[in-house]
């Protein structure tokens, strides 16, 4: 549900972000990143440890995004890997940090 409804969100209110690929896992997330070579990787937030475990390692030997943004849907923010943290989320401010 979350997933679905980030998507109908940015293809309603953000017409110059187009959405290069979808995965149901990190592993497929993985998988597609140097076919699509995405600017920026939006993920739930429970998905965050996983993939700073893996990004030293993937950003020597793979392609990986400019901005990863990871959702936290239960408290409304957007936390942006640069350590940027915006709260009280809204369209706006993610197709911003897009």
């Amino acid at each position: 549900m979350f997933h679905d409804g980030l998507v109908r969100v940015l293809k309603t209110h953000a017409e110059d972000v187009v959405i290069s690929g979808s995965a149901e896992s990190w592993q497929e997330a993985k998988a597609m990143l140097n076919t699509l070579k995405p600017e920026a990787l939006m993920a739930e937030y429970q998905f965050a440890e996983a993939i700073l475990a893996d990004l030293e390692q993937l950003a020597a030997h793979q392609y990986f995004p400019e901005k990863i943004l990871f959702i936290i849907q239960d408290e409304n923010k957007i936390v942006v890997y640069q350590r940027q943290q915006l709260s009280d989320i809204t369209i706006e401010h993610l197709i911003e940090a897009l």
